[in-house]
């Protein structure tokens, strides 16, 4: 079984290295493989918009982007929001931007945002927003970035959970290091 499982590995490898989306990792004796963004964007939009509700009011988030920073260590994301509430019925449309870490999780194997913190926080109508207290406006924010937090961005159900060695982003880029 561990034989199929490594001619799998070497296959993908292979496959990969001839694409020229693979590269070794000298210090884990692994193989790079980059995640192309536009995939994760497409799995990270199944699971959304989301509703939530809180004390202040009712926060739907829809329309979640991932992006690479050049020369950064960190993804962006970006994401569309409206938040409602008895004084404001018709609600409050905005946009609020991320940047954040990745993680692996080999139970579910499952790529997952780490560590996110709000870039920025902007409303349509900014007439609107002077209204917001910035208790609301953390917590806006704070809502989002646990919801998006929770959510798998990604999920990699073709290969072995024990052959991810590692996750991390190099100059924008979604890296993930496969070994034996």
């Amino acid at each position: 079984m561990k034989k199929i499982y490594r001619r799998i590995v070497l296959s993908l490898m292979l496959i990969f290295g001839i694409s020229g989306c693979a590269g070794v990792n000298p210090s884990s004796g692994g193989y790079n493989v980059a995640i192309p963004l536009h995939v994760i964007n497409s799995t990270v939009g199944q699971s959304f918009p989301q509703k939530q509700k809180t004390n202040y009011g009712t926060l739907m988030i829809d329309k979640p982007n991932i992006l690479g920073k050049q020369g950064s260590d960190k993804l962006g994301l970006g994401t569309a929001f409206r938040f409602s509430n008895m004084l404001i019925p018709d609600g409050i449309k905005g946009s609020i931007s991320i940047s954040s870490g990745v993680r692996f999780n080999p139970s579910d194997k499952g790529l997952y945002l780490t560590s996110p913190m709000i870039d920025d926080v902007k409303f349509q109508n900014f007439s609107l927003a002077k209204y917001l207290t910035p208790e609301i406006r953390t917590i806006i924010g704070d809502i989002i970035m646990q919801q998006l937090a929770n959510k798998p961005i990604y999920r990699m159900n073709n290969i072995g959970a024990s052959f991810v060695k590692g996750v991390h982003i190099q100059n924008g880029n979604l890296i993930v290091t496969l070994g034996l």
